[in-house]
């Protein structure tokens, strides 16, 4: 997660140990009591299989302190557009985005066959990974996906390539991002500091990347150097993260995407 919250807005915590620990005691209570929440009883693992909430630190912190104030029986306030993201939408899931999604994962590399393989690590990375940990462990459907048809590309050569990393993005931490942009030899990354979420280019309309990217586009010329520039957080609540339907019964971002 990213900064924490601040004390004088949310009352979560005075520190990043102190916001966690209120996040995880109410993870534990809600385990022993789930918690009424917009006409749904939430346990701690509900809590946590929703992930996408956490993806921009802006709406984490009124979210998790709307349900501690459920759990603790006060009237819960929340702005109009962040109820938006608790409602669950018509819109059924995208098939395309899904399909491509597993293709790619599934595809890239060969996955176990074994459920209980899965099963095992699903609880050793719970113990270790205890926010999200057992959910990405658990069984996908790369485990009766073909093999791989090809080998993977070894990147030896020099590529013409732009990258592009928001700072706080949750499913590509920061310095997975310069990893890629080191491995790829020749390449130019573009760091919107202060952006969240997964994605920069389109996902975001004032992210400040998006000015490199279309001049790349419309070029196809890198920049002389590395971009670093500064997105201000929080400035649009997003709902276009790009991923398959997770199943998931917080009523929670339900449109097919992560």
């Amino acid at each position: 997660m990213g900064p924490p919250a601040r004390p004088p807005d949310y009352g979560l915590g005075d520190t990043p140990d102190a916001v966690s620990k209120t996040f995880w005691d109410l993870v534990a209570r809600a385990n022993q009591q789930p918690i009424e929440y917009e006409g749904t009883k939430l346990t701690g693992d509900d809590i946590r299989t929703a992930r996408a909430l956490f993806f921009y630190p802006s709406q984490a912190a009124p979210l998790v302190k709307a349900l501690k104030d459920a759990a603790d029986g006060k009237p819960v306030r929340l702005t109009e557009s962040q109820r938006e993201l608790l409602k669950p939408t018509a819109e059924p899931a995208s098939d395309n985005g899904t399909a491509v999604f597993w293709s790619v994962v599934c595809g890239d590399t060969e996955w176990p066959r074994y459920p209980e393989q899965y099963e095992r690590e699903a609880v050793k990375d719970k113990a270790k990974y205890p926010l999200y940990g057992d959910y990405a462990s658990n069984i996908k459907p790369c485990a009766y996906w073909q093999r791989p048809i090809e080998p993977a590309t070894a990147m030896k050569t020099k590529t013409n390539v732009l990258t592009v990393q928001n700072e706080w993005d949750s499913q590509t931490p920061l310095v997975s991002g310069q990893g890629l942009h080191k491995a790829l030899k020749g390449s130019r990354m573009v760091l919107a500091m202060g952006g969240e979420g997964h994605g920069v280019y389109l996902a975001d309309p004032n992210s400040c990347a998006n000015a490199t990217v279309n001049s790349y586009l419309a070029t196809g010329e890198l920049p002389a150097q590395d971009v670093t520039c500064r997105t201000t957080p929080g400035a649009q609540e997003r709902r276009s993260e790009i991923a398959p339907q997770s199943p998931q019964r917080f009523p929670a971002l339900t449109d097919g995407r992560f």
